[in-house]
């Protein structure tokens, strides 16, 4: 081999090795799947994970949020986070029910009377018991934050006591608690997932249940839904999820990092749907829509305890748990 050869093998060895360096240290992408779109409190909070992650480990993670259900419904998502196709998501506590029974516990009626209540539970030995059943399920349960507690709204007229209910289309999520809910207090409950615009548009729905941090990223009043009754019904929890396959594969640093990561954004999740919630509603009722401010909950109350008469094993014993903290 004469010197010109020499001299390109060795600049095409060198390029080769810097290639395959660039190629090793290109960042690992953590695909966020979101139902809902960018407005909404879920998208909002994996932003500033996607900033916090960035700024513990800078250039390593290239996490892309898909928001608005382009990865599917919130039960397809975790689905393929058992999988490891998706690695997170930010989904509502109700379809996780379906993979973590026991997530039911925070989804009962009229359970929990404040924020400082939720908190006390889900930051403290009860939630991080149930973060950790997530496992079973090939899931990792990374942190709780809010979506508020969840308010009727519907087409039709003022809802004030359950009778005003009765027979109604209320669209809720795909949970089997949320349809014994409805069921119980008389409504026709009608499982379906987000979004549900066209259908509340075209009366296919007379109404539906939600926090107010959703009816109003939502725009409802825009489709129909004329009428607004603070139920209250039943805390929404959020909850960051990510994919048992893909976290098992991670540094024990890099995990740490995550679930760092998961923390302050949650933080900035309930901040935000706490310091927003009377401005939303305030703006809802200014556009038109007639709120019901005190319906008789003692009647909705009575209505759904044959949900908790259900309740069997570990859930039971959570939600005995979680009544005595009020105390």
């Amino acid at each position: 081999m004469n010197s010109i050869s020499r001299t390109v093998a060795a600049l095409a060895c060198v390029f080769g090795m810097a290639w395959s360096g660039a190629a090793a240290a290109a960042p690992v992408q953590v695909n966020i799947g979101i139902v809902t779109a960018p407005a909404f409190v879920h998208t909002l909070s994996a932003e500033k994970f996607k900033e916090a992650l960035d700024k513990a480990l800078p250039g390593e993670y290239d996490v892309v949020i898909h928001n608005s259900g382009a990865l599917g419904s919130e039960t397809q998502v975790l689905q393929q986070l058992q999988l490891g196709t998706v690695q997170m998501c930010v989904c509502t506590t109700g379809p996780v029910e379906a993979f973590v029974p026991e997530i039911k516990a925070i989804e009962m009626p009229f359970l929990f009377s404040s924020y400082e209540q939720t908190d006390k539970v889900l930051d403290g030995p009860i939630g991080q018991d149930l973060l950790k059943r997530f496992g079973k399920a090939g899931l990792v349960g990374m942190h709780f934050e809010d979506n508020g507690f969840r308010n009727l709204t519907n087409s039709k007229r003022a809802i004030r006591e359950p009778a005003d209910v009765k027979g109604m289309k209320i669209r809720t999520m795909e949970s089997p608690t949320h349809l014994a809910i409805w069921r119980d207090i008389g409504a026709n409950p009608t499982p379906m997932a987000w979004p549900i615009t066209t259908q509340l548009q075209q009366g296919v729905l007379d109404g539906q249940e939600n926090p107010i941090s959703v009816i109003s990223a939502a725009k409802l009043n825009e489709v129909g839904q004329k009428y607004l009754t603070l139920t209250r019904h039943v805390y929404s929890a959020l909850v960051f999820v990510g994919s048992k396959a893909f976290f098992d594969k991670l540094p024990p640093a890099d995990q740490q990092a995550f679930m760092a990561a998961a923390a302050q954004a949650s933080t900035f999740g309930r901040n935000y749907v706490r310091s927003n919630e009377a401005k939303q509603l305030a703006a809802l009722e200014a556009a038109g829509m007639q709120v019901v401010t005190n319906p008789d909950l003692a009647a909705f109350r009575a209505k759904t305890e044959p949900v908790y008469a259900s309740l069997t094993g570990d859930t039971k014993k959570i939600v005995d748990e979680i009544r005595k903290s009020e105390k």
